[in-house]
């Protein structure tokens, strides 16, 4: 079968939808005074220098698991109600963490981290 019909069957006959494992930071009642008085600080910056926002150097980082963890980007859960689904990860796996950086004029990496512990490669 087509990967066409199997979703028609799924979605009209079996009433099934695609859910998404959803990986979460929990947010403590504590955060919210942190975070509106960033975003309040924020907005006094512009008010002085309108230019301002263009000179941040903004940063993520990925950890890439070695021991398989699931990558949820591309992975569903079919089923007739939200399955609620979580994805625990180890504490203290191993993994290689991948770290960038961007203004709005350049690009800074990415960088590759991965330090050799006692027990084998941690970041």
């Amino acid at each position: 079968m087509s990967v066409s019909t199997v979703r028609k069957i799924l979605r009209n006959i079996l009433r099934c939808y695609p859910f998404k494992i959803t990986q979460v930071q929990e947010l403590v009642p504590s955060d919210l005074p942190k975070r509106e008085a960033f975003a309040l600080q924020f907005l006094a910056r512009m008010e002085v220098d309108n230019a301002w926002p263009w000179n941040i150097l903004w940063t993520d980082k990925a950890n890439f698991h070695l021991q398989g963890s699931v990558n949820t980007q591309n992975c569903r859960i079919w089923a007739r109600e939200h399955p609620f689904q979580i994805q625990p990860l180890p504490l203290n796996s191993q993994k290689v963490t991948v770290w960038c950086g961007f203004t709005a004029a350049f690009m800074v990496g990415p960088f590759c981290f991965e330090e050799i512990g006692p027990s084998g490669p941690v970041t």
